[in-house]
């Protein structure tokens, strides 16, 4: 939509790490399968969007955002699919 506004240029920043998993604690999240970042590698999801830059917020830096470098306390499974508990899984 950007480009055709006239845009010569887009980048798209995401402010997370790319969701590549299923939320199973109470978040509503899609299936793997619905989720694009758990099948198409960041420059096919560029390709896809149209845009000339795409990047996402790593998850050290979401840690280093939050002010918990280390990640204790928090579950990141949706981005990097260690859940802390054993789940059964659906694609």
């Amino acid at each position: 939509m950007s480009r055709y506004a006239g845009a010569k240029e887009v980048n798209m920043r995401i402010a997370s790490p790319p969701v590549t998993g299923p939320c199973y604690y109470g978040i509503d999240t899609p299936t793997r399968k619905e989720l694009v970042a758990s099948s198409y590698s960041v420059e096919e999801v560029r390709q896809y969007i149209n845009a000339d830059t795409l990047s996402y917020l790593s998850v050290p830096g979401l840690y280093k955002a939050v002010n918990n470098g280390d990640g204790n306390g928090h579950c990141d499974a949706c981005f990097t699919g260690n859940y802390p508990e054993n789940v059964q899984t659906k694609t």
